[in-house]
């Protein structure tokens, strides 16, 4: 599927964790390309499993895996969030809990 016709674009991800909870472990990596990747393979379309087989590697072996994004959908940015192995469908959002839409 070409990028341009497809209507969600990465503009950011990132998969990590604080190894074993020491907050001067951060192991973390960018996974832009491999989400974008997934979402125009996926079926069905815009809905990913967030883990180390999907996002490529294990960037912090041991550790749970945090997992967040900048999605453009039709060109307005939305923002995801997860923990490791959570799905996430990218054509649906919700707003934070406390915040007005």
């Amino acid at each position: 599927m070409s990028q341009q016709s497809f209507p969600l674009q990465v503009v950011f991800a990132v998969y990590g964790a604080i190894a074993h909870g020491n907050e001067n472990m951060s192991q973390a990596i960018d996974v832009s390309a491999v989400l974008q990747k997934a979402l125009e393979q996926s079926v069905p379309p815009g809905i990913v499993n967030i883990n180390n087989t999907t996002m490529g590697t294990d960037p912090s072996e041991d550790s749970s895996k945090h997992f967040a994004a900048i999605v453009a959908l039709e060109n307005v940015n939305q923002y995801y969030a997860c923990a490791e192995d959570q799905t996430v469908d990218f054509f649906h959002v919700i707003p934070p809990s406390g915040q007005n839409s």
